[in-house]
């Protein structure tokens, strides 16, 4: 089968192809890291077709947020793809992601857009299709925002219609939702975002897309409250997309480990059932450089046959369900993480870094939003959780295997026992109803899980006790023993050493070769 004819879905409402596999620029490969002069290459292999040795995918994410890329790297890419004969709206778009502009200067948003239209001007010199149709704008959380971004694309439009004669279509903004709030109000942001556009600029949308972040979700709030958000959201949308008599095209943002969405050839079924009402799916680095280009065009193939499911619709009480739910889980996984952050922090130093990033400072995770979800005083109380800094998702969940314990079993156990004791035994059977991968996480994660080694990190006790809590519980909820991988074990002991001794070198080498048995770094 011809890999194009593979990837690429149904025509949009736009006149061109909603695209299915989006190859993104996430710094969690652990095979290799990149450089900016790597990734134009990167993005054509992740482009061409699979009988000219590329992957077949069929988008590609430029990513500026907390990411040093050079401004005129859309141009770059979409010049190297243009000498090699694709065509742009057929065979691919490019869809940059954008700086954050309250964690980032305007001015480097300014010059990021000003790059993206002169990549455009030389699409369509060549072909008479512009390359990039849309920008993701991150952290969004009003509609407000939204309009503020295209009306700054339509100001720079114009200076470039002036100044180089460039004519394009318009540019759309996809809102990435990637916290808890935002995603139980995704509905709401697009109604905000419909409204000030079509009041302030007199835009209208004919569809939106829109990006659900799972991993700053899970780290903030863990793996099974972060699973459950997305659940909640694809509803929403949905909902909203029936209501307003139009087409909604959800984006899930997702990497291949459990913490970070699972997205996995041993998983890949599962995901679909449990996220059924996708459209586009990132294919971030782990996948595409941990394993062989079968797998990962297996996975895409499974993702294309599950996009005519019909997506989830959740009713008040099963949404009154998810969020009462959501408040225990999230509690026990606060409950341990304050134990950790320290250790956390310590081992994150020694992740090695995949992609030249900014600053860790500008872009750390706080848990302050997640503290005042759970309302519980105890919690509220802990100056260590309310002044918490922690790494992005990657290097947080990098660091937490190299220590021995897997992410997603953190509070996985003890929060399906708080549920099932507060809101019932159909609660808690309800729950993981809604989440068909739950089992496939904890069997995945069992097989990396040492407490042994986080010993050598954590001389605590009771933090060692709520997680062989979290173990045994989450055991009752698969029916595989997948054992221990003794090698694996062995590179973790190396990893430990090497970070007692302050050893970098030897460290990075140690975790990003247990990231490769993984098949992701984090």
């Amino acid at each position: 089968m011809d890999g194009r004819t593979l990837v690429l879905g149904k025509w949009g409402v736009l006149g061109y192809p909603v695209p299915l596999a989006m190859a993104t620029q996430h710094p969690d490969s652990a095979s290799r890291g990149f450089d900016a002069k790597d990734e134009i290459e990167e993005a054509l292999r992740d482009l061409l077709p699979p009988q000219r040795g590329g992957l077949g995918l069929d988008e590609k994410m430029i990513d500026y947020e907390g990411k040093l890329t050079p401004y005129h790297q859309v141009q770059w890419v979409v010049e190297e793809l243009l000498r090699h004969g694709l065509v742009p709206g057929e065979d691919f778009l490019v869809t940059p992601r954008i700086p954050s502009e309250r964690l980032e200067e305007p001015e480097r948003q300014v010059m990021v857009l000003w790059g993206i239209l002169v990549a455009n001007k030389k699409a369509i010199e060549k072909t008479g299709h512009e390359a990039v149709r849309y920008i993701i704008n991150p952290m969004s959380s009003t509609g407000y925002e939204i309009y503020v971004i295209q009306r700054r694309i339509i100001k720079m439009q114009r200076l470039a219609e002036e100044e180089l004669g460039l004519k394009s279509g318009q540019i759309e903004v996809i809102p990435l939702v990637e916290d808890f709030e935002s995603l139980l109000h995704v509905d709401k942001i697009l109604e905000g975002m419909k409204n000030a556009l079509l009041n302030h600029l007199g835009i209208h949308y004919t569809s939106y897309r829109v990006l659900l972040g799972k991993s700053d979700t899970a780290l903030a709030y863990g793996h099974l409250t972060s699973s459950l958000a997305l659940v909640y959201a694809l509803s929403r949308l949905h909902i909203w997309e029936e209501a307003n008599n139009t087409r909604v095209y959800p984006i899930l943002g997702v990497g291949a480990l459990p913490f970070r969405g699972h997205l996995s050839p041993d998983a890949v079924g599962a995901f679909r059932a449990q996220y059924r009402g996708y459209r586009t799916v990132t294919i971030q680095s782990g996948l595409r450089y941990d394993h062989p280009p079968e797998d990962v065009k297996y996975v895409v193939a499974s993702l294309k046959e599950g996009l005519h499911a019909e997506p989830r619709r959740l009713d008040p009480e099963e949404e009154k369900l998810i969020i009462a739910a959501a408040k225990l889980l999230t509690r026990e996984y606060l409950t341990a993480i304050a134990r950790l952050i320290d250790a956390v922090n310590f081992v994150a130093m020694f992740v090695p870094s995949r992609r030249a990033r900014v600053s860790h400072n500008r872009y750390s995770r706080s848990l302050e939003s997640s503290l005042a979800f759970t309302g519980d005083k105890e919690l509220l109380a802990s100056l260590k959780l309310r002044n918490a800094r922690l790494p992005r998702a990657i290097k947080f969940s990098a660091s937490l295997y190299t220590m021995g314990i897997p992410p997603a079993l953190i509070g996985l156990g003890r929060g399906l026992k708080a549920v099932a004791k507060s809101l019932g035994d159909d609660a808690a059977e309800e729950i993981a109803k809604l989440l068909p991968l739950l089992p496939f996480d904890i069997t995945f994660d069992l097989r990396y899980t040492k407490l042994d080694i986080l010993k050598g990190y954590v001389s605590d006790e009771k933090l060692l006790k709520l997680l062989k809590e979290d173990i045994e519980y989450a055991k009752s909820y698969t029916r595989q023993d997948p054992g221990t991988d003794e090698e694996y074990v062995e590179i973790l002991r190396q990893a430990r050493e090497a970070i007692g001794r302050g050893l970098r070198r030897e460290a990075e080498e140690a975790i990003a070769e247990a990231g490769k048995r993984r098949g992701s770094l984090g």
